[in-house]
């Protein structure tokens, strides 16, 4: 383990681990107090038990409450340098209710002798009755809240941490993070011993088994052990201390963390789990670092028959790959005023009046940056030509450009007609491709998007800017207004599309272009 890393922090970081450390002191001696509890020697079994959850046990509800507190670091630039140049405080109280159902390959032979990691779930479905958290950054209090729209999931556990999709439409950014827990519900049962036990046995779960339950990407080095504090018939009483360093996502992670964990002997499942947690994470290039203390209550229970999810199971290939459809995310910017639907990779990093830009990252690593701004409206009815862009294209890029390797134009699902210019070049002797792509509308209204991404990303890159060209709408603009001319201002645009899906509204717009099309070549015939 990395020694260093693991140092006390300073000042204000110093009082965090103290905080920190006295919640788990605090749910340590909670621990302790069970522990010593006595049970009755009839009770006791007299011989090694195995702890098996049931494999026939496959839906439950789940009920969760998050409490956070701590730090959020921020780089001035992480693409530059991971020093954390400034720190927000932060605190959060957030609520979990939902039900979850694990899909299982039919062909599965299901015995009572599987255990949880010989038999992990890769699919499960939840449907959330709530799911919300009251967020206080650095004394900016705001509330985030999951749509009714998405609150039907898919989860596929094929790779960690969890992906989560909507089945009905697209989350935010902001429903992502909310829904992106320390702990995961699937994998709690991975924390179980694999062999005999009896009371008193102490056993270290494996790195895979921690990063399976703590919905890390991997768990590299762990000091985490586990002992079985009580057992009778009915039930076993387990805790956990330790350190584990890992990372999520390609950023480096450590926890330490003390928890309790009761697992129900007669019906086969992990039923309570209770953990104090300190967590350090490494600034990202596409996200803050932090250093937070959280407590974390988990009850879990089988149901007889679901809620809100569908009573018969709906036809889906468990063993098939995510679709990549489905894992677009909902981007939008206030300043400028659009929003689009993008592969998840891209992430919204600033959006202030006339500007806004997101960054393409995958696995830490920066693969391409799209820059927007906003451009002069134009009389209604005035378009730039694809030449005059071209034009404005080479004297942007000056005595960067090298070549020009190919433009178009054409009009989005959505009615925007679209101007793309796609350049090389290089920069400080590193070979750069730009796609620089004008938006514009019957209205006149205006808007450019940059992408800048090395030559050797094109691949990753895998056509992102057709990507936004196709799902790209033009939405009421933050302290702003059009223009006179334009049939409808930013605040009715705004607030007819609020509760309509993204989905939706692409359908919707490309069924109205098919038949307004049709319409006119009716009128051609006449």
């Amino acid at each position: 383990m990395n020694d260093s890393r693991l140092s006390l922090p300073k000042s204000t970081d110093r009082r965090r681990f103290l905080m920190a450390a006295s919640a788990t002191a605090m749910l340590g001696g909670l621990l302790l107090s069970d522990a010593t509890t006595g049970v009755a020697d009839a009770a006791r079994p007299t011989n090694g038990v195995r702890l098996i959850p049931n494999a026939e046990t496959d839906l439950f509800r789940v009920r969760i409450d998050l409490d956070v507190e701590g730090n959020v670091d921020l780089a001035a630039n992480p693409l530059v340098s991971r020093k954390s140049a400034s720190k927000l405080p932060i605190s959060s109280k957030a609520k979990f209710d939902y039900e979850e159902r694990y899909r299982r390959p039919e062909n599965r032979k299901r015995s009572v002798s599987d255990s949880a990691i010989s038999d992990p779930v890769t699919f499960a479905e939840r449907y959330y009755h709530e799911a919300s958290a009251d967020l206080n950054v650095s004394k900016l209090k705001q509330t985030r809240e999951l749509r009714d729209l998405v609150k039907t999931t898919t989860v596929r556990r094929e790779t960690l941490p969890e992906v989560l999709y909507a089945n009905e439409d697209y989350f935010s950014r902001d429903e992502l993070d909310l829904l992106h827990l320390p702990v995961s519900s699937i994998g709690v049962d991975h924390l179980l011993p694999t062999g005999e036990v009896s009371q008193g046995t102490k056993y270290r779960p494996t790195p895979e088994s921690l990063a399976s339950a703590f919905n890390m990407t991997s768990v590299d080095a762990s000091e985490i052990e586990a002992e079985v504090v009580s057992i009778t018939r009915d039930e076993a009483k387990i805790q956990f201390r330790g350190n584990a360093d890992g990372s999520v996502d390609g950023v480096p992670t450590i926890i330490r963390t003390v928890g309790k964990l009761t697992f129900d002997r007669r019906i086969g499942v992990c039923t309570w789990l209770a953990m104090a947690v300190h967590e350090t994470r490494d600034i990202g290039i596409a996200k803050p670092g932090f250093d937070v203390a959280a407590t974390i209550k988990m009850l879990r229970k089988p149901m007889a028959s679901p809620i809100g999810l569908e009573k018969k199971l709906p036809s889906v290939d468990v063993t098939g790959p995510i679709p990549a459809d489905r894992l677009y995310v909902d981007l939008h910017s206030d300043r400028i005023g659009f929003d689009t639907l993008m592969n998840r990779d891209w992430r919204m990093m600033s959006d202030v009046p006339g500007a806004a830009m997101m960054r393409m990252v995958r696995h830490d690593r920066s693969v391409a940056q799209c820059d927007f701004r906003s451009l002069p409206s134009l009389a209604p009815g005035k378009q730039w030509t694809l030449e005059a862009f071209t034009q404005d294209v080479k004297q942007t890029l000056g005595n960067q450009l090298t070549d020009l390797i190919d433009s178009d134009e054409r009009v989005s699902p959505l009615g925007l007609r679209v101007l793309r210019v796609t350049a090389a070049g290089s920069v400080q002797g590193v070979p750069i491709q730009w796609v620089l792509m004008h938006f514009s509308d019957d209205s006149g209204r205006r808007m450019q998007a940059t992408f800048t991404l090395e030559a050797d990303n094109v691949d990753a890159f895998a056509g992102s800017d057709l990507q936004l060209a196709s799902s790209l709408r033009l939405t009421g603009r933050k302290s702003e207004s059009v223009k006179d001319g334009s049939q409808q201002t930013d605040a009715e645009m705004a607030q007819s599309a609020e509760n309509t899906p993204a989905s939706t509204r692409i359908a919707d717009a490309i069924s109205k272009r098919a038949k307004k099309t049709e319409v006119q070549s009716a009128s051609d015939l006449k």
